[in-house]
């Protein structure tokens, strides 16, 4: 007998319904595991904003609020919510009424030896995961990152599209990389910090604060 899995996406803004997409093509290639005798479905989102995805067509309903999304059996929510602190928090709010979440990796993902992914993760196209790597809980990695060697990167960090993550790198919890951040090698980069767009990180950054330019120079916190 086929059994029916579903996915609630959380987050209905821009990258939620990007995460809508990737997910699309998971199910199309057969890749949503497990696979056999499972017939997946994208069941809607759960977001604040009741109409937020009005102007778009193709797209399934918002099912209710984030706070009044009640988890039912064989449904998995995606976490498609991209700002470190809100993700620790709604993720741990649906976590304390028993939901499970769903690890998204897309089929282009290149994944090397001894790499280790944690649970409500998101892995975005063309992404490359190296070797001897560390990825923890609902971590956001976007489109076209390349993630080094011998690197942790911490549970609810963020990295935006096109990010290089060279080799011994640390991110800890929460630490945010704006698109096509660099940050080289054996630097650490502290809980919930911020790295600007287009960002060239060369040494520590302290927990808490921003960081932009090339060297990233602090500007805030």
């Amino acid at each position: 007998m086929r059994t029916t899995k579903k996915l609630v996406i959380m987050g209905a803004g821009g990258f939620g319904r990007e995460v809508h997409a990737w997910l699309l093509d998971l199910i199309s290639k057969g890749e949503c595991k497990p696979t056999s005798d499972t017939v997946w479905e994208i069941a809607g989102f759960i977001d604040d904003v009741s109409d937020a995805l009005d102007i778009f067509a193709g797209l399934p309903p918002i099912l209710s609020k984030i706070d009044e999304y009640v988890p039912e059996p064989n449904t998995y929510v995606v976490c498609a919510i991209a700002n470190p602190a809100l993700k620790k928090l709604l993720t741990a709010k649906l976590l304390d009424k028993g939901a499970e979440f769903f690890t998204l990796i897309h089929p282009t993902v290149v994944i090397g030896t001894n790499v280790v992914i944690g649970k409500g993760t998101i892995i975005c196209p063309f992404t490359v995961l190296s070797t001897d790597l560390v990825v923890g809980d609902f971590v956001t990695i976007n489109s076209a990152c390349t993630i080094g060697h011998d690197t942790r990167t911490a549970d609810y960090c963020t990295l935006s599209g096109h990010c290089d993550v060279t080799g011994g790198v640390t991110l800890q919890e929460g630490a945010f990389l704006g698109s096509h951040a660099v940050i080289v090698p054996r630097v650490v980069v502290g809980a919930y910090a911020v790295v600007g767009a287009g960002s060239v990180v060369i040494r520590k950054v302290a927990p808490g604060v921003t960081v932009f330019g090339v060297p990233a120079k602090r500007i805030s916190g």
